[in-house]
C-alpha cells in the first residue's frame, strides 16, 4: 500500500477498541518489567475506576487514576492503562490539555510494553486488509481508486495530541462522499488508517487479528462513504 501525500484535512473518523481479551492482557503483561505488584487490587482499581467514569462520576474516576497512576511501581501496560482511563476522564470534566498530556504518555508507554514478537507479518497484515477490500463490489472499489490506505503501527505525537484516541484501532481522514460538492475543490484528499500495534493490542490470536483488520476496514471505508457511526452499529461494522 503505497503511501500518499498528506494534505489538511475536515473530518476525522475513528475506530477503536477500549477493552481488552483475556488473551491479550496476558500477552500485555508477561512484556513487563519491575518489581511485585498486586495485580488482583490493580484490576480491581482500575475496574472501579472504569465504573465510576461510566456512571458519569469523572471526577472520582480521575482522582483515583490519578492515585495509581502516581504509585511509581507499575509496568509500562498497567501504568498505560491507568493513564489512558485518566485521559479519557480528563476529557469529560473539559480539561483537554490534561487529555491529550496522559495520552501522548500513553502512546510512548503502550511501544514500551509492546510485544516484540507480532501476531502477524507486515506483508500478510496487508494482504488481509486487501482481502477485506476485496469484499467490496466493483463500481464502489472504483471510488476508491484515490483513497490512500496506510499502515502506521500506531498515531502519530501529533494525532494524539490533536486530540486523537492513542489506542484507535483506525482512520479515516477525509471529506465524505455524501458532504462533497463541486465547489470545494479537488482532488480530494482521503486516507484511511490501520494502526497496527494498537489492532494487535487487543487480540490474542491471529484469526481474532485478521477478522479485526476485516472490520476496520470495512468500517472506515464505510465512512468514507458517509456511513455513519449508528448504521455501522446496526450492520456489526462498529
Amino acid at each position: 500500500m503505497a503511501p500518499h501525500a498528506q494534505r489538511r484535512i475536515d473530518a476525522c473518523y475513528p475506530v477503536y477498541d477500549v477493552a481488552m481479551s483475556q488473551g491479550a492482557q496476558k500477552r500485555a503483561g508477561s512484556s513487563a518489567s519491575g518489581g511485585a505488584v498486586d495485580w488482583r487490587g490493580l484490576e480491581t482499581e482500575l475496574r472501579e475506576a472504569g465504573r465510576l467514569l461510566a456512571a458519569g462520576d469523572a471526577p472520582a474516576a480521575a482522582e483515583r487514576l490519578r492515585g495509581i497512576a502516581a504509585r511509581g511501581v507499575l509496568p509500562p501496560s498497567r501504568e498505560a492503562d491507568a493513564r489512558y482511563l485518566l485521559g479519557r476522564a480528563l476529557g469529560v470534566c473539559g480539561d483537554r490539555a490534561g487529555m491529550t498530556d496522559e495520552w501522548g504518555l500513553v502512546l510512548r508507554l503502550d511501544a514500551a510494553a509492546a510485544s516484540p514478537q507480532p501476531l502477524m507479518p507486515a506483508d500478510e497484515f496487508e494482504s488481509v486488509a486487501e482481502a477485506a477490500l476485496a469484499e467490496l463490489p466493483q463500481e464502489l472499489l472504483d471510488q476508491l481508486r484515490n483513497v490512500a490506505i496506510l499502515v502506521a503501527d500506531r498515531p502519530s505525537a501529533e494525532m494524539v495530541a490533536g486530540g486523537l484516541d492513542p489506542r484507535v484501532l483506525g482512520l479515516y481522514h477525509g471529506v465524505p462522499m455524501t458532504r462533497r460538492s463541486t465547489s470545494f475543490g479537488a482532488p480530494y484528499a482521503d486516507t484511511i488508517y490501520l494502526f497496527r500495534a494498537n489492532l494487535e493490542r487487543v487480540c490474542a490470536t491471529r484469526a481474532a487479528l485478521a477478522e479485526r483488520i476485516r472490520v476496520t476496514v470495512l468500517h472506515e471505508t464505510a465512512h468514507y462513504f458517509g456511513y455513519t457511526e449508528r448504521q455501522l452499529r446496526r450492520m456489526g461494522l462498529a
